[in-house]
């Protein structure tokens, strides 16, 4: 066994599921945007594609306690609706290095070293 597969195995599956519907394009939902980010970000993850009948999602049920896609759950945060998880992973996961530069051109002292 190579240390690369090794190191995989000891890893297991990625912390970061997406929960989506089966539409297989990225364009055409909320779904897609939430994957496009993703990808975009490069966060490893496990795309599981559900069914459009909302009473075929007992498990979307059972983590949010409404039925409704997409859902992504990294660790134990559990988030839906597609604006709100694009704001997660914006946060989480985003670039850090545009907002220092945005906070030291404006004089953000709290956030980035400036000079005065």
């Amino acid at each position: 066994m190579t240390p690369a597969a090794g190191d995989a195995e000891r890893r297991g599956p990625p912390a970061v599921v997406l929960y989506r519907c089966p539409t297989r394009t990225n364009w055409l939902c909320p779904c897609g945007a939430v994957a496009r980010r993703l990808g975009r970000l490069g966060v490893d993850h496990r795309t599981v594609r559900l069914p459009y009948r909302r009473a075929e999602r007992p498990e979307i049920e059972e983590l949010t306690s409404q039925r409704l896609l997409p859902v992504l759950v990294d660790g134990d945060e559990v988030i839906h609706d597609s604006k709100r998880i694009l704001q997660y992973l914006d946060w989480k996961h985003g670039d850090r290095r545009e907002d220092d530069l945005y906070n030291v051109k404006h004089g953000h002292p709290e956030h980035g070293d400036h000079a005065h």
